[in-house]
């Protein structure tokens, strides 16, 4: 995590200015759901530079503008905010201030309400604006608990501000989709909206805009007429424009499997309701391994180990699931890798071993430790002494915190020890499923399917489980599945490990054939919604 001084300025208020493509689709999606709506007053939360007034300018919504007011904090932008408004001809205003400030006393309601709110990191956030996202949340009915960026609060004091049956247009980040932090304002949108719309764009289609966006529209409920639970997606692609609606999508964590076909999470919720499926959480329990702090100190190649005489200090260690070739670490696996210089030795300094600073090699190389500055490291600075690291006993399965096609269970028949970048699972007392059993079964598309829309995705197309979200993933309980797992574990290892798309095909075959109500036709579909997933996330890349 970095501090404030390590960021640009531009990142801490949130400067990203509208590409002129979206501040148009955005005033499209209000034209439509505005309808015939007589004079507007205008609202634009944290207006920038102005690219909404100048968009509705040159829109035929602007000439049914009676009133702008755009609220801005960046004083240099209040007078660019100014210009716009006195060149588009608007009777309005310009507010300088922030917007979780002006919101309570904002007065008359709006008709319309368009912008970009700043993506902010709440790390970033002075303690003010933290409080005044409590009070708004108190006063509108919207709970922002575990929020993590500053658009959320600003998207709802705007809508707030709106007049019953009143329209928005917003670009927010396409973590509004699939975040976990945004859970309760999507919830918050299902009860107050009775029109709710998600624009989709893919990935790269604004180079100038470093985070993927989505425009959300919808209009405020009226006295009399329902919320809706609905959610109707327009994605705009090179073929064209493709649209699809949600039916009831209050509930559900994250609105990632919203991006399928009606079709595909129809699919989906029949395979998960199969008696032969469970949640992986109920057989095996994955965790946090060893946290060093500075893994390029504490894991070490066999040439440091043997020039600093490091032996006594050493335990076997997987550095990455790169180096894992199958589904089944061994022995021989670790040793090829130690031969090819890998970092494949994890230092443990605890108390029961001898003091390292008794021997010359080992204090020289605490030494070098110390000339980095690893002792004012947080991890190592909260330790005695700081090179003491606590080492985490190794698991029976191994999986990696992060993948790049999909995520893959590995047998530790070696008994090697991980850091934090790979989880260390245990099979529960509970279960009747062996290790070989869980391994083999795994990689299935519907288990593949259900880690797309659990993890999250972030730059480069990674996808990223913590241990909460690996315990939700569904598993089919196939019959006898260990039996085929010496197969899967070579043509795993034929593949090329992580890249093994192979694997999943042919256990999507077996898990079919094995998993009663799984059926051959029904796994098709869940990878044509896998793939799906998949090559959007990849397409961030």
């Amino acid at each position: 995590m970095k501090t404030a001084s390590e960021v640009a300025a531009e990142k801490l208020r949130g400067g990203f200015y509208s590409p002129e493509p979206l501040v148009r689709v955005c005033l499209d999606r209000a034209r439509s759901l505005l309808g015939d709506a007589g004079p507007l007053r205008v609202l634009e939360p944290s207006a920038g530079d102005g690219a909404f007034l100048a968009g509705l300018a040159d829109h035929d919504l602007g000439s049914r503008v009676a009133w702008a007011t755009a609220v801005e904090i960046v004083g240099t932008e209040v007078a660019a905010c100014r210009a716009r408004i006195a060149n588009a001809g608007f009777a309005g205003e310009v507010v300088h201030e922030s917007m979780l400030s002006w919101a309570p006393r904002a007065g008359q309601p709006y008709d319309l309400a368009v912008g970009n709110p700043p993506f902010v990191r709440f790390q970033f956030v002075a303690d003010a604006e933290r409080e005044r996202t409590l009070a708004l949340g108190q006063r509108l009915g919207a709970q922002f608990t575990g929020v993590a960026n500053l658009w959320l609060p600003v998207l709802v004091a705007a809508l707030g501000a709106l007049r019953p049956g009143g329209v928005f247009a917003f670009i927010v980040p396409a973590e509004s989709f699939t975040g976990i932090s945004g859970h309760d304002v999507r919830e918050w949108l299902l009860t107050h909206v009775r029109s709710l719309n998600v624009d989709l764009f893919p990935p790269a289609s604004f180079p100038h805009v470093l985070q993927e966006v989505v425009i959300l529209s919808g209009a405020m409920i009226e006295a009399g007429r329902p919320a809706t639970r609905n959610l109707h997606l327009r994605e705009h692609r090179a073929g064209g424009l493709r649209e699809w609606t949600h039916e009831s999508v209050g509930g559900f964590r994250t609105w990632t499997r919203f991006l399928l076909s009606p079709r595909q999470v129809a699919s989906l919720r029949e395979a998960t309701d199969l008696g032969s499926v469970t949640p992986l959480g109920q057989v095996a329990r994955f965790e946090v391994a060893t946290v060093t702090g500075a893994n390029t100190f504490f894991c070490v190649d066999d040439t440091t180990a043997r020039r600093y005489a490091l032996q006594d200090w050493t335990r076997p260690l997987l550095p990455r699931t790169r180096h894992a070739p199958g589904l089944c670490y061994t022995p021989a696996d670790q040793a090829a890798v130690v031969a090819d210089g890998a970092p494949a030795h994890l230092l443990d300094f605890s108390a029961e071993r001898p003091d390292p600073r008794h021997r010359t090699e080992p204090l020289a190389y605490l030494a070098t430790g110390e000339r980095a500055k690893l002792p004012d490291r947080y991890k190592c600075r909260i330790r005695a002494p700081w090179y003491r690291v606590p080492v985490v006993a190794p698991g029976a399965l191994l999986m990696a915190k992060r993948s790049h096609l999909f995520p893959r269970v590995i047998v530790n028949e070696a008994a090697v020890a991980t850091t934090d970048t790979i989880y260390r699972g245990r099979l529960l007392a509970e279960t009747d499923m062996t290790r070989h059993d869980v391994t083999a079964s795994f990689h299935n598309s519907l288990t593949l399917l259900t880690a797309e829309i659990e993890g999250r995705s972030f730059g480069g197309g990674v996808l990223e489980l913590v241990p909460s979200e690996i315990s939700r993933l569904a598993l089919p309980h196939p019959d006898r599945m260990g039996d085929e797992f010496d197969r899967l574990d070579w043509i795993c290892r034929s593949a090329g490990g992580d890249d093994s798309e192979g694997l999943v095909e042919e256990t999507d075959v077996l898990v079919a054939k094995k998993t009663p109500g799984l059926t051959k036709a029904l796994i098709a579909q869940l990878h044509d919604a896998l793939t799906v997933l998949r090559n959007r996330r990849h397409a961030r890349a």
